[in-house]
């Protein structure tokens, strides 16, 4: 079975799976075997584990694990145990073995039609910008004016207020006795 030996106190899990090469294109189960899962191993040692009781090299390959019902399910410790009449199946697959490419769907003339389009618009704006420029320019430079305009008016009223601040004097006496 497995080279990997476990401490008497804890609780060895017991699966059996049942092997399936879909990387040699053999759909049929090819081995069934039952191994033991420690509650401690994590998701590598479980592969380990797994590809040594089944005689595997896992460096090529992908393996999946479905129950009885055809679902996957996750390699961990927490694999529940199952009997020899149900196993688990695991599914040794080639990388990207089900992926299947889908053919272009859309045509090189339709993706160059829409290209020269939107080229076409680009320029158009770009030509609209530069017919443009001088009369942005002109309302910019109109805009700046107003703010500018805006700012000395400011000025002079807060100036204006400054004069009549300075022009007070204090006279020492205060005309109501303070609230204190």
């Amino acid at each position: 079975m497995s080279s990997f030996s476990f401490s008497k106190n804890t609780r060895v899990s017991e699966v059996w799976i049942a092997l399936r090469r879909l990387d040699m294109n053999d759909d049929r189960v090819v081995a069934l075997r039952e191994v033991s899962i420690p509650p401690s191993a994590e998701g590598p040692m479980i592969i380990q584990i797994i590809t040594s009781t089944f005689g595997l090299n896992s460096s090529d390959v992908i393996l999946k694990i479905r129950n009885h019902h055809g679902c996957l399910i996750p390699l961990n410790n927490l694999i529940p145990a199952n009997s020899k009449h149900m196993p688990y199946v695991l599914e040794v697959v080639k990388v990207f073995q089900h992926v299947r490419p889908k053919p272009r769907t859309i045509p090189t003339t339709v993706l160059n039609r829409s290209m020269k389009t939107r080229l076409q618009t680009i320029d158009r704006r770009i030509q609209r910008l530069g017919e443009l420029l001088p009369q942005i320019k002109l309302r910019h430079n109109e805009k700046l004016n107003q703010e500018i305009d805006c700012l000395n008016q400011k000025l002079r009223f807060l100036h204006k207020r400054m004069q009549v601040a300075d022009s007070r004097s204090w006279k020492g006496v205060l005309i109501r006795a303070p609230l204190w």
